[in-house]
């Protein structure tokens, strides 16, 4: 339950931190979105680990659960966030939302395969309508009649939105891996290690292809945005990774993937006149919901007859 619980609480967070970077790259980019959040991650998942966790737990960590935690750090952190950012510059939350829950049915299928989490006959169902709600999203789009201060960039945005679902998809497979039963501590030792990897790198990627001049032309109104986006975007990495620690993986990433319904309100709300609010994005957005409801859903808790309980209760493997 705690881990369920934790898991809401990201997907509420990383909404918010979604629509507010939105907010940013509108006259930022998703460069300086990167740049200016991931220093924040070190000191937030040093004071979360000092205030849920234990310390001491990185002298339990093997070798293997550092070296994992780093590299997930450096997936998730800096490959998958700057691809989101540069998704929602180039298409909006709405549009990229349905296209990075996709994420979750990377997350089951590694699962499965890697932990011998299992596939039912919900799940399927829920693998299915969230596969569709991209499909629905982007149908008819290009001919929709495009906003007066935005036009949404097709091409760049599904296909960054496409890398941003794979990262984000390997996290938590990775992470559940990597805390290798040890409890929440680990989460978080994990947290501290990943952002302290992607930290790393940031100074060697700002150099390359004048990145640098890039993020010091950043304007005072995206700074204001990108960092408070920082700020959430960790308080909801800390939750995550805190559930991850707690719960199955199949479990805590369909909760967390509520972030791309909750980030609706956020959007209409933060950026009305740069979202796109077409019906089928709507359509899209309640399939993956649904999906999401599905693959949460346990058959035994359904009032149905006993021959349906019966076939929803197959699994595999």
């Amino acid at each position: 339950m705690l881990g369920a619980v934790l898991a809401l609480i990201c997907a509420g967070t990383f909404a918010w931190s979604n629509a507010a970077v939105r907010r940013g790259v509108i006259s930022g980019s998703a460069v300086q979105a990167t740049a200016i959040s991931i220093p924040a991650g070190v000191p937030m998942f040093v004071a979360a680990l000092f205030l849920f966790g234990q310390a001491s737990i990185f002298a339990m960590l093997p070798l293997e659960s550092t070296l994992v935690f780093a590299a997930t750090g450096l997936s998730h952190f800096i490959v998958g966030r700057y691809a989101n950012y540069r998704a929602l510059g180039a298409i909006g939350t709405n549009l990229a939302g349905p296209v990075l829950q996709f994420n979750l049915v990377v997350s089951l299928v590694l699962a499965i395969a890697f932990l011998g989490e299992t596939l039912t006959v919900l799940r399927i169902l829920g693998i299915v309508l969230i596969v569709v709600g991209p499909a629905v999203a982007s149908r008819d789009t290009a001919r929709s009649a495009p906003r007066p201060d935005f036009t949404p960039k097709l091409a760049e945005g599904y296909i960054f939105a496409a890398l941003a679902s794979v990262c984000y998809g390997l996290s938590p497979v990775l992470l559940r891996f990597a805390s290798h039963g040890l409890g929440l501590s680990a989460g978080l030792a994990g947290g501290v290690i990943g952002s302290t990897a992607a930290l790393v790198v940031v100074p060697f990627l700002l150099l390359l292809g004048g990145q640098w001049r890039q993020f010091r032309s950043i304007s005072p109104q995206a700074t204001k945005w990108f960092l408070f986006s920082a700020v959430m975007v960790y308080v909801s990495q800390i939750f995550y990774y805190m559930a991850i620690s707690l719960a199955p993986v199949t479990v805590v990433a369909p909760i967390a993937a509520l972030s791309n319904v909750i980030r609706i309100y956020f959007s209409r709300w933060l950026n009305p006149e740069h979202e796109v609010f077409d019906p089928q994005v709507l359509i899209a957005t309640a399939l993956s919901f649904l999906g999401v409801i599905a693959i949460s859903a346990s058959a035994d808790s359904l009032p149905l007859p006993h021959s349906w309980l019966a076939v929803l209760g197959w699994h595999w493997p």
